[in-house]
């Protein structure tokens, strides 16, 4: 894409975000900043319920199975992780207090904290991890999703009680990202058989009931370990109760009649009349957190053709989007992290907008009214709207377009199967550039095969140094030239930068969203927050 074209992007997304964070990520709070620091001097409350009105759901309990996301998913605060985030997305000690690599990077020691307990009372001992390694691994049990995350960790071998060695496939500096509690979240090895019915985690709240997309009750974990700076125990809500409100409409109108005390997004069109309109009643947060690309099936389908991936790119008018669906908030992009953070790529060559290009190039390769199928989640509102201007854009220029909308179940098994020849998709924000540039594009990723099914031995070749390589500015560069190499073959076609506006009642205090929205941190986020009475 021109460069000219991506530099148009609202206030929030170049000029504030820059100077608010100083080009780290972190979830910003945008009003009642003063409410929120005066707030802070005052004790923290214990009690009471939240009741949070999330975006969306898990899709089953078994959090080796189905993917928790952590800035949406009530269920995700039930969990940790080997590692954790800190406010402003740094990996940091989780369950284990502490990690280092021998030279090579081919093998990293891990050492837990003492103490710590699952919510069944059982203790988190490197028995205990290696045999969640195992099933997240096995196929029979781990997801695609998760078993992508982890897929260098070989080997997990207990060194006594409460230290393990876990060797890595390939030489990685990538490890401690991988065993964050994003995706790879630790279960009572005692509660395996029964995950599916009633998680047992390590995380501050512990599990109650779950209604998918209706009610999740969870209720204060009495022993979770972590405390605040002054030695008090967290979390200091007695329970957190998720109520799932698929459309931002609806989601928005609880947050307005007292239903929750909280919401995780809103509706872009919804963001700056709420800003002008309620900014003295409600406390915002905007903050990035990810991305959105068209993929191209290698498996099946007509985009096999690098004829029609191009033409369908030069179909794509990524203004329209910012637009259309996007209503100006966040940029138009090329590429998976906004400008001004630290693995954001320069020299980055993308297609430009061009719909005479992609014209002639049907034509030429005799495709006009060629049938493509374009798959998207229906519970995902942003993903469904901009299918919708794809199937437009791509219709406009010859192709004939159907959508196919599925619920989070179906959807998975189609883009499992391959039964799709484009789909509209997004990510979360990765913490570690391996875990988008390796697990979304590498050949021998789990996850990348049922993206795209795209190979590329030079890619692979750059993806395996920057795993072991310690020098950012050299990782950096690999990842550019390897980035370059998919915007040449199309695997994917990057649309927009993802950003969020969580929204919250005032009586919410010690709540501030983690970087890309993480809703629980070590210290912060629901593990820290209460309500004022």
């Amino acid at each position: 894409m021109a460069r000219e074209q991506i530099g148009h992007a609202d206030a929030f997304s170049r000029r504030e975000f820059l100077t608010s964070t100083g080009g780290a990520l972190v979830g910003m709070s945008m009003l009642g900043t003063a409410g929120q620091a005066a707030a802070a001097k005052r004790h923290p409350q214990r009690g009471g319920s939240l009741n949070y009105g999330s975006s969306g759901d898990a899709s089953g309990l078994d959090a080796h199975r189905h993917n928790t996301n952590h800035i949406s998913t009530p269920l995700s605060v039930m969990y940790s992780g080997l590692t954790d985030l800190d406010q402003q997305g740094n990996i940091i000690p989780g369950l284990a207090e502490s990690w280092e690599s021998n030279k090579d990077l081919t093998a990293w020691v891990f050492r837990l904290r003492k103490g710590v307990l699952f919510h069944n009372g059982r203790e988190v001992d490197a028995e205990a991890i290696k045999l969640n390694f195992e099933r997240i691994k096995n196929p029979k049990t781990g997801g695609d999703w998760e078993r992508g995350a982890i897929a260098n960790v070989g080997s997990v071998e207990i060194i006594d009680r409460y230290t393990l060695r876990i060797k890595a496939v390939v030489p990685a500096v990538t490890i401690p990202a991988n065993v964050m509690h994003y995706p790879t979240r630790m279960i009572a090895p005692d509660a395996f058989d029964t995950a599916a019915e009633h998680p047992v985690g390590t995380g501050p709240f512990k599990f109650v009931s779950w209604t998918r997309y209706s009610e999740t009750h969870m209720v204060r974990f009495e022993n979770y370990w972590e405390t605040d700076a002054e030695g008090n125990n967290l979390p200091y809500l007695d329970a957190v109760i998720g109520k799932p409100k698929r459309e931002p409409s609806i989601r928005l109108t609880a947050l307005r009649t007292g239903q929750v005390h909280f919401i995780n997004t809103m509706a872009q069109a919804d963001i700056t009349p709420f800003e002008e309109n309620h900014s003295d009643d409600y406390q915002l947060w905007k903050w990035h957190t990810g991305g959105m690309f068209a993929v191209f099936n290698f498996r099946s389908g007509p985009f096999q053709d690098k004829r029609l991936r191009i033409a369908a790119s030069h179909a794509i008018d990524r203004n329209a989007i910012h637009h259309a669906v996007f209503y100006g908030h966040g940029a138009m992009t090329d590429q998976p992290y906004p400008q001004g953070h630290q693995w954001h790529l320069e020299g980055i060559r993308s297609l430009e907008y061009d719909p005479e290009r992609a014209k002639a190039l049907l034509k030429e390769a005799k495709a006009i009214g060629t049938e493509v199928s374009l798959l998207c989640p229906a519970t995902w509102v942003i993903g469904r709207e901009t299918a919708q201007v794809v199937q437009d854009l791509w219709n406009s220029v010859g192709f004939k377009v159907e959508v196919n909308l599925l619920d989070i179940v179906p959807w998975r098994q189609a883009r499992t199967k391959g039964t799709f020849s484009a789909s509209i998709q997004g990510n979360t924000f990765r913490y570690d550039p391996d875990d988008f540039f390796g697990r979304n594009l590498y050949s021998k990723s789990q996850y990348a095969k049922i993206l795209s099914g795209w190979q590329n031995a030079r890619y692979d070749q750059l993806i395996d140094e920057a795993k072991r390589t310690l020098d950012p500015a050299r990782r950096k560069a690999l990842y550019t030239e390897g980035w370059n190499i998919a915007n040449a073959e199309l695997p994917f076609f990057f649309l927009h930068e993802l950003t969020n506006t969580s929204a919250a009642t005032k009586d919410l205090q010690g709540y501030e969203p983690g970087s890309a929205g993480a809703l629980a941190y070590q210290g912060g986020g629901l593990r820290a927050a209460y309500i004022s009475t």
